[in-house]
């Protein structure tokens, strides 16, 4: 290999450094690897549609969003600024009520696009400037339909790692509920929006594909 060819190697890889483009560290792999675990039961769960109820589905993935997800950030991102203003009454009811909220978001939209048959694969990681790690992966989906590109915002936790945000096709699932639950409280209050959130998780569950 010529001097010159070296260099421009040298460069490239530079660059892709400097970019933060995909790298392999043993971080890296045990974030795709937990991202890789928490796809597959995913899938799993929507596979099983003849064997189970749209409620019974809400509840595993219910399971998966609790042990996967870091739910005291989740929750306190989302209330945002609202979060320090609101009472240790209100504090504790969002938190015991959110989680029960984006599993029944979350069940009822993956259930509604799915077809059985479906793929996750993890595609890269990589490593944010925050020391979080962005794993990109993608579900196929064999009825011709685009695939929905999904990217989980990872951080390690004392030995393991959990989900701090999901991209759902580049929209991020924390800044999107954010902005909601921001418009609610401005027109309604903290207790407004409890009274919503309530209410949305004691109607049918078939109502949240509507």
């Amino acid at each position: 290999m010529s001097r010159r060819a070296l260099l421009a190697g040298a460069l490239i890889a530079a660059l892709m450094v400097a970019i933060g483009g995909p790298r392999t560290a043993a971080s890296d792999d045990a974030a795709v690897a937990f991202v890789q675990g928490i796809g597959n039961e995913v899938i799993a769960i929507l596979s099983d549609k003849e064997n189970s109820t749209l409620a019974e589905r809400e509840v595993a993935f219910r399971g998966v969003m609790g042990r996967g997800f870091d739910i005291p950030t989740v929750t306190r991102f989302v209330l945002g600024r609202h979060w320090r203003t609101a009472s240790e009454d209100q504090r504790a009811e969002f938190t015991a009520i959110l989680l029960d909220f984006l599993a029944r978001v979350y069940a009822s939209r993956f259930d509604a696009y799915s077809y059985g048959g479906e793929q996750f694969t993890v595609q890269t990681a990589i490593a944010d400037e925050s020391g979080d790690t962005i794993v990109r992966s993608r579900v196929s989906r064999p009825s011709g339909a685009d695939p929905v590109e999904l990217d989980f915002r990872v951080r390690a936790r004392e030995g393991s790692h959990k989900v701090v945000d999901l991209y759902v096709e580049g929209i991020s699932m924390l800044l999107t509920h954010r902005a909601e639950f921001a418009s609610v409280i401005n027109r309604k209050g903290i207790d407004g929006l409890l009274t919503d959130i309530r209410a949305r998780l004691e109607a049918p569950i078939e109502a949240a594909t509507e």
